[in-house]
């Protein structure tokens, strides 16, 4: 079959010129991720040497591995049936915070929650547990953001906390962060004494810290106890600098 000039017209059976073009964008993507995340790395590695500040240091070394890991996990999502890969955290979230979960789909965080989410499944080397802190709290930035504009209810945001995952706990603080008011002593306690993870310990301190002078007394002589006989509040530059933060500010009180 022939156009109106005479030429052939493309056949039903012809890829159109997005489906042809999608390798080369896929390769040349590739390339780019890899060649970006060199290059973080290496100047991460240069940082090192030239008395860069941790945080920077840290965020660009993170930064650089997640683009070099990033072609693997695209593949890896790519391989894996929708019903067999499903992390879905608002789902998770809605069993005991249906309105929580509500208000953080009204506020169109869904896709870039599971999307974090999915890379934070994904990257479960322990060489990448760096990378992996970095992109959890990057979810708890959002969520907290979120609390500061939003109200949300106290009573979930606590059963959220005990009722879910490590991850949605980590999201439950993180609430807590940007509304102090949703803080609860009893969850910052088990947070700080019982944490199923790292980053769960490192936001409960800054929930005990920055809620300082919300909590009675009583409460902080508890949390103190259960900060002091903990002992992964020294592993990790970030939870010993908050620790020894909120040891200054019990110095304080007790002196005033």
């Amino acid at each position: 079959m022939s156009d109106v000039n005479g030429n052939p017209a493309p056949s039903a059976d012809s890829p159109v010129w997005t489906v042809r073009a999608r390798p080369v964008v896929d390769v040349t993507s590739r390339i780019l991720c890899l060649l970006l995340g060199a290059a973080l790395l290496v100047a991460g590695l240069i940082g090192l040497f030239t008395g860069v500040g941790e945080g920077p240091l840290v965020t660009v070394l993170a930064a650089g591995l997640l683009l070099i890991v990033m072609p693997s996990i695209v593949d890896r999502i790519r391989t894996l049936k929708l019903g067999k890969f499903e992390v879905d955290l608002l789902r998770q979230m809605a069993v005991s915070a249906r309105k929580t979960a509500d208000t953080l789909r009204r506020l169109g965080m869904g896709p870039e929650l599971e999307a974090y989410a999915a890379i934070y499944t994904e990257l479960n080397s322990p060489d990448l547990k760096a990378v992996r802190g970095q992109v959890l709290d990057r979810i708890v930035e959002r969520v907290s953001h979120a609390a500061a504009v939003e109200k949300f209810d106290k009573d979930e945001v606590k059963e959220l906390f005990l009722n879910g995952s490590p991850v949605v706990r980590v999201l439950a603080l993180g609430l807590m962060e940007g509304d102090l008011s949703l803080m609860d002593s009893e969850v910052v306690l088990d947070a700080i004494g019982r944490s199923l993870t790292g980053n769960e310990l490192y936001h409960a301190l800054k929930l005990f810290r920055d809620g300082w002078t919300r909590f009675t007394p009583e409460e902080r002589e508890r949390l103190l106890a259960a900060m002091e006989t903990n002992p992964h509040t020294v592993s990790g530059v970030s939870k010993t600098n908050v620790a020894q933060q909120i040891r200054e500010l019990a110095g304080s009180s007790r002196i005033g």
